[in-house]
């Protein structure tokens, strides 16, 4: 009877047609303007990241707003300021983790990624416009790998840059010649080594051909002197410079109007205004992010700080930095007591009493 039953189960077919897989997603759309995402970074110890290591990858931050700890109120920069150099250490979306080291402190703060400039790294002629390469000339503005540089635009693979320094040079170069970071370098400059120079004031145009109307390769930035390889005529001498970031090879007239150049002159009246100490610390003390938060980094070398107990052995302790004074906290029974948490061997050593042990 069974075996029956199991036949006629068998033999009957279902009407209803089999379901049909589901058609494929439809491909994610990519922003090709859009950073590729780095490598997840592996956790560091914060305290070993701070210190300077050799040959160590970096990046450069335009001072903006910052915070000692996510979902933190931001800290902002009051005021233009210096690019600062500075290590990855970690990332989180559109923000990033960077190792601060200023001479009178190290520690670590949340910057957004946009505020990071692009850095070369490899050389690259600059092009005018994206997918150029160009006849081979000897007439061309060359920026080196480590140069740093702001991304202005982006089309196809090709990404449009300005780099400034002596000389302000704006152009495209591929993306793959462009990163977050790049090796560090030794400092160099630029000693002429023809026969004569001359000197060129800020404004001044660099162009590809001696002539009216020719592309601009470069425009001084800082008055600095080149050096003429060749006199065209009364007005118009072939010029040569390079230094660790930029070679330029071009053509300079005297009678040419001044260029307009982007860079913004730091205008020292417009400088954060400064703490006022009222005690000095010792070299090596640990500073955290808030009262009873993590230790994101130490002074170094002894240091006049505005120090203010704020009950159970911790402390608010300001310093200058080119934020302007920024509260950190430190821990200790004393102001000649505070925890230190330095590395062994990263900072001057203290002349004032011993830190504490953490």
């Amino acid at each position: 009877m069974r075996s029956l039953v199991i036949l006629i189960l068998a033999g009957c077919g279902s009407t209803v047609p089999p379901a049909q897989a589901p058609p494929p997603a439809p491909a994610a759309r990519v922003d090709p303007t859009a950073r590729a995402s780095s490598p997840e970074r592996r956790s560091i110890d914060p305290m070993f990241a701070l210190a300077p290591a050799d040959g160590e990858a970096t990046a450069l931050l335009q001072p903006g707003a910052v915070q000692l700890e996510l979902h933190t109120t931001p800290i902002d920069n009051p005021g233009p300021a210096l690019p600062l150099p500075v290590t990855i250490v970690a990332e989180q979306g559109s923000r990033v983790r960077v190792a601060v080291r200023l001479p009178n402190a190290r520690f670590l703060a949340w910057s957004e990624r946009a505020q990071l400039f692009a850095m070369m790294v490899r050389e690259h002629r600059i092009a005018p416009r994206p997918g150029d390469h160009g006849m081979p000339s000897e007439n061309h503005a060359t920026v080196r790998a480590g140069a740093a540089v702001r991304r202005l635009a982006h089309k196809d693979a090709w990404t449009k840059v300005r780099y400034s320094g002596v000389f302000e040079v704006e152009g495209w170069v591929p993306d793959a010649a462009l990163g977050e970071v790049a090796p560090a370098r030794e400092r160099g400059g630029w000693s002429p080594r023809g026969p004569s120079t001359q000197l060129v004031t800020r404004g001044a145009v660099i162009y590809f051909e001696p002539r009216w109307g020719s592309r601009q390769l470069a425009i001084v930035d800082r008055g600095y002197s080149v050096e003429v390889t060749r006199v065209v005529d009364d007005a118009w001498s072939e010029v040569a410079y390079a230094d660790r970031d930029l070679v330029i090879r071009g053509f300079h007239s005297k009678r040419a109007p001044p260029g307009r150049v982007h860079r913004k002159v730091v205008d020292p009246a417009l400088a954060p205004a400064k703490m006022i100490p009222n005690t000095q610390v010792a070299s090596g003390t640990c500073l955290h992010a808030s009262v009873e938060g993590d230790p994101i980094g130490y002074l170094v070398g002894d240091q006049d700080v505005d120090l203010v107990d704020t009950g159970r052995g911790w402390w608010t302790l300001t310093i200058d930095t080119p934020w302007g004074p920024i509260v950190f906290a430190a821990r200790g029974a004393d102001p000649t007591a505070l925890v230190a948490c330095a590395p062994d061997k990263t900072v001057p050593p203290s002349t004032l009493v011993a830190p504490t042990a953490p």
